[in-house]
């Protein structure tokens, strides 16, 4: 049951990518990889943060998920799509998306802190998400694995607040 999940999830995978050189735009390219590459050392989130006074809360949960990610990142060492990238090459595995886990765990802290621009925290976790496939840096399932991951990551003090 697991493995046809994972094959689905890599057909998946496999034909979404396929479409993506067809789906750039020069005036999308020239929005998502200044974003992108911002993500990379969390600006939008740490703007965000300083924006309603909680840069700090913010910034922790940012770099309690890249390092998650990073861990899984060192276990599951999936090959980056093969597509040309409009970013740097990277280094790094492709599965989760430290990105995508960053901007999730950032969009979590501040929903808690900030909840009256839950729209604005929203849009940008899922633009920079997108962002990560838009640009050949990932697959959606590391996307979406990586969101995941990351909303685990910045909801953990409300459930460790809970069970106390």
């Amino acid at each position: 049951m697991v493995r046809r999940a994972v094959a689905a999830c890599h057909r998946f995978d496999r034909l979404v990518i396929a479409r993506i050189p067809a789906t750039r735009r020069s005036w999308l390219t020239r929005i998502l990889v200044p974003y992108t590459v911002a993500g990379t050392i969390g600006l939008p989130w740490l703007l965000a943060g300083a924006a309603v006074d909680q840069a700090t809360r913010v910034m922790v949960a940012v770099v309690l998920a890249a390092l998650s990610a990073g861990l899984v990142k060192q276990l599951a060492a999936r090959k980056r799509p093969d597509l040309p990238l409009l970013v740097r090459p990277l280094r790094s595995t492709s599965f989760p998306s430290g990105h995508a886990a960053s901007a999730a765990a950032a969009a979590c802290a501040l929903l808690i802190v900030a909840p009256t621009f839950a729209p604005a925290w929203i849009a940008m976790a899922l633009v920079m998400a997108a962002s990560r496939v838009y640009v050949g840096a990932h697959y959606p399932s590391d996307v979406l694995a990586g969101a995941g991951l990351g909303v685990l990551v910045g909801l953990a003090p409300i459930a460790l607040i809970a069970l106390s």
